[in-house]
């Protein structure tokens, strides 16, 4: 059971490690990125940054949604991880209809901007663009819970906040 996707451009740092994973309580963090799945470096360093007694996996966006299928996972509490709000819908869309995800929390995604990229600040430390406001739309749409919120003890921005960001 995943209990919470966070779309992070630094995907596992201080803030998932431990607010978010303490807020959670999560068996496992499943990290869903093709590029640090098919990197050595960046699939130790992300093991490095998880916190003690909490599994980490790092897979690609297709191989996520297959372990996330898998029934073997129903009954794990689980916390997946993507960099970017188009991945986590990637993961979505490859899911079951019984194990699709019902809350997105769009992190500090956005922290670490992109060149030629234009960013909107929806609150304090969370910012989006156009191309991940797209896809938090269609998620909004599919019935999935999309709110901005940088730590769990911070103010948080629900969806037509969002919105209103982009006005």
């Amino acid at each position: 059971m995943i209990v919470l996707t966070r779309a992070d451009d630094r995907l596992i740092h201080g803030l998932v490690a431990v607010a978010w994973t303490s807020h959670l309580a999560p068996e496992t963090i499943l990290v869903a990125n093709d590029a640090a799945a098919a990197d050595e470096f960046k699939k130790n360093s992300l093991k490095l940054a998880k916190p003690a007694g909490v599994k980490l996996f790092v897979k690609s966006v297709e191989k996520a949604a297959a372990a996330l299928n898998n029934p073997v996972n129903d009954n794990k509490k689980i916390f997946l991880v993507t960099q970017t709000v188009e991945d986590a819908k990637r993961v979505y869309d490859l899911l079951d209809d019984a194990h699709k995800f019902t809350r997105l929390n769009i992190g500090t995604a956005g922290v670490n901007k992109k060149p030629g990229e234009t960013y909107v600040a929806i609150i304090p430390q969370v910012y989006t663009t156009a191309e991940e406001l797209e896809a938090a739309r269609a998620l909004n749409a599919a019935g999935v819970t999309v709110f901005g919120q940088a730590n769990p003890t911070l103010e948080s921005a629900d969806f037509a906040a969002i919105e209103r960001a982009f006005k």
